[in-house]
C-alpha cells in the first residue's frame, strides 16, 4: 500500500534533475509491487527529526516483520565498490570518490530506530497487558541505482554487495529480504520466529511517522487538482484536534511528539472528469504520478488526489488496497473512499 506517494518536483541543476527521475523511477517500481498490499507500506520523501537530528529517507518499506530503508542514487558512468565499503565513480573517463550511500542510508535507518523505540508507546500498544516492544524487528537497508550505471562490486564484501542492486531489480531484493511464507509452509511458518505486526499496527505506525514531523517538500510543482463535486453527507471530525496556532518566528520551537489521531470516516465520495463534469464512466488508472481517472465520455484524465473535503488541506494521499481508493488527509486524519458511477 503506497501511503506517502513521490511528489513530482523540479529543478534548475541537470545533477539534481537526475537523482530526482531516480527516485521517481524506484517509486514507480514500488507502486506496481506493493500498492494492493496489505503487509507492505511504502512512504517517500519521508522525514523524521529526533534528539536534534534530521534525516530525508528516499523510501521507507514498513512491512510485517520490519522496516527497510531504500536509498535513490543517480549514477551515470561506473562505479566501483572495494572490499572496504569504499565507493568510486568515473565521470567522462575521470574516477573520483564518493561518499557511500549505504553508509548514508544506514544512517537514516539508526535514527528511525531510535525514534521508533524513544516513542515505543506512542507506535504500538501493549499485548495481554504488556508492553510491546520495537527493538527487535528487522532493520535493514538497499541502495537503488540507476538502470544504465555499470557497477564492479566483485571487490566488495557480501554484506555489502547484496545491498546495493538496479532500480528494476529493487523490488526482488524486497522481497527476498522480507521474506513472506506462504500459508502452506507450515514448517516454515513454526521455524520463523521473527515478531511480527498486524495490518492495525502497520497503519498506525505509518501514521504516527507522518503526523509527528512536517514533510518538507522543496521545489514541489504543486499537481493539478480534479474537479469533484461537494460531498453529499459528512461525518462530524468529533476526533479531530484543533489546529495548533502559528507561531512566531522568533520564538524557538520545542520539538514535540504528538499523540496519533484516530482517523475520522467520512464515507463515500464521487469522482468526477474536471475536463467535462462527467461522474460515469470513469476509469481509475495508475500512472508513474499517481492515482487517476480517464473519462470515457472526453477521453480527459483527471488526478484522484483533490482538497481534503473535510478541511479543504491540499495536504493529502490517495492509497489503494485491492480494489478500493481512499482519499487521506494528513492535517485532520480524516478518510474518504472513492466511488466511481458504473453509469
Amino acid at each position: 500500500m503506497i501511503l506517502k506517494d513521490k511528489t513530482q518536483t523540479g529543478s534548475a541543476s541537470i545533477k539534481l534533475d537526475a537523482g530526482i527521475k531516480q527516485e521517481h523511477d524506484v517509486a514507480f517500481y514500488l507502486r506496481r509491487a506493493y500498492k494492493n498490499s496489505d503487509n507492505v507500506m511504502v512512504l517517500n520523501d519521508l522525514r523524521i527529526e529526533h534528539d536534534g537530528e534530521s534525516a530525508q529517507i528516499d523510501h521507507l518499506i514498513v512491512y510485517t516483520y520490519g522496516f527497510i530503508v531504500v536509498e535513490s542514487k543517480s549514477i551515470r558512468g561506473e562505479v566501483n565498490v572495494n572490499e572496504y565499503g569504499e565507493w568510486t565513480r568515473s565521470y567522462k573517463g575521470q574516477w573520483s570518490g564518493m561518499p557511500s550511500p549505504i553508509k548514508q542510508a544506514e544512517l537514516q535507518l539508526k535514527l528511525l530506530k531510535q525514534y521508533l523505540c524513544a516513542n515505543t508507546e506512542k507506535v504500538i500498544g501493549k499485548f495481554l497487558g504488556i508492553q510491546q516492544g520495537l527493538g527487535g524487528r528487522c532493520y535493514d537497508v538497499f541502495c537503488a541505482i540507476s538502470s544504465d550505471a555499470i557497477i564492479d562490486r566483485s571487490k566488495a564484501a557480501k554484506e555489502i554487495a547484496d545491498k546495493l542492486v538496479k532500480s528494476e531489480f529493487i523490488t526482488d531484493a524486497l522481497d527476498k529480504k522480507m521474506n513472506f511464507i506462504k500459508l502452506y509452509q507450515l514448517a516454515a511458518k513454526i521455524a520463523d520466529t521473527r515478531p511480527s505486526f498486524n495490518q492495525e499496527e502497520l497503519l498506525h505506525i505509518c501514521q504516527f511517522l507522518l503526523g509527528n514531523t512536517q514533510q518538507i517538500e522543496i521545489n514541489t510543482v504543486n499537481e493539478t487538482t480534479a474537479a469533484w463535486p461537494a460531498p453529499t453527507q459528512m461525518t462530524p471530525l468529533l476526533d479531530a484536534q484543533p489546529a495548533t496556532p502559528p507561531v512566531a518566528a522568533n520564538k524557538p520551537v520545542s520539538p514535540t511528539v504528538r499523540a496519533v489521531t484516530k482517523p475520522v470516516d467520512l464515507g463515500a465520495i464521487t469522482a468526477q472528469c474536471k475536463h467535462c463534469g462527467d461522474c460515469s464512466g470513469l476509469n481509475p488508472q495508475s500512472g508513474r504520478y499517481g492515482y487517476y481517472v480517464q473519462c470515457g465520455s472526453c477521453g480527459g484524465n483527471t488526478p484522484l488526489k483533490r482538497q481534503c473535503p473535510a478541511c479543504s488541506s491540499l495536504n493529502t494521499k490517495v492509497s489503494k488496497a485491492k480494489a478500493v481508493y481512499r482519499l487521506s488527509c494528513a492535517d485532520c486524519s480524516a478518510i474518504a473512499t472513492v466511488e466511481f458511477n458504473s453509469n
